[in-house]
């Protein structure tokens, strides 16, 4: 029997329906108007009638392409994941070197992350993922896991290149994004206070330092 703060699967269910070109431009309104508000508001200060009234159209819409509240809170979370990931996907530093390319890449993550917006993504996540276990799987999967892969990716393009590396492509990636995005962004997610522009960049310094060998380095 789930407990008082737990709903059953099901409900997050997505009806499978046939959506037309009109009906993809009404669920787009409707997914965007109830990010708005589920970041704004949370999952418990948003009710479907708001989200209608906000947004024009019917409960009808919500149910028939979201299945219900639970369904559109999970497509919206996926939605937001998603926006993140096509911005990580279109990050290509042109660089002279590995150690400025991984800098460009940093301040790049960090810049969208440390936004507003996405840190009140961010605790909606850590609020609701209890509730909604599948979107810490979505959240972990398009976003840290995803970004570690893009990295990893990246290192092991300058590595089939010459740059020598300390380890792997795979853990340097992981050791990188630990000690640069993940611990600024949950600094600044457990403080309110974003790390200074000189404390970041000598962060980033530090990691590259890790990971990079040194110029005459055996290896």
């Amino acid at each position: 029997m789930p407990s008082p703060t737990q709903k059953p699967p099901a409900s997050t269910d997505k009806p499978a329906v046939r959506i037309t070109r009109r009906g993809e431009a009404k669920r787009a309104a409707i997914l965007e108007t109830a990010a708005g508000m589920f970041l704004a508001n949370g999952y418990d200060g948003v009710s479907v009638d708001e989200i209608v009234k906000a947004c024009g159209g019917s409960k009808t819409n919500v149910y028939s392409y979201f299945g219900g509240k639970d369904g559109l809170f999970v497509a919206v979370v996926e939605a937001l994941c998603d926006r993140f990931l096509e911005k990580v996907e279109q990050m290509e530093p042109s660089c002279n070197s590995t150690a400025q390319g991984l800098h460009v890449l940093a301040r790049g993550f960090l810049e969208s992350l440390l936004q507003d917006s996405h840190l009140a993504f961010l605790r909606l996540i850590i609020a609701e993922a209890r509730r909604f276990p599948e979107i810490g799987q979505v959240w972990y999967t398009r976003g840290p896991l995803a970004t570690c892969q893009f990295i990893a990716a990246y290192l092991a393009r300058q590595q089939a290149a010459g740059t020598k590396l300390n380890t792997t492509p795979e853990v340097a990636a992981q050791h990188f994004h630990s000690m640069v995005i993940a611990g600024v962004l949950h600094r600044t997610l457990a403080t309110g206070q974003r790390p200074g522009e000189a404390q970041i960049d000598a962060l980033i310094a530090s990691a590259i330092d890790l990971i990079v060998a040194r110029p005459g380095a055996a290896g």
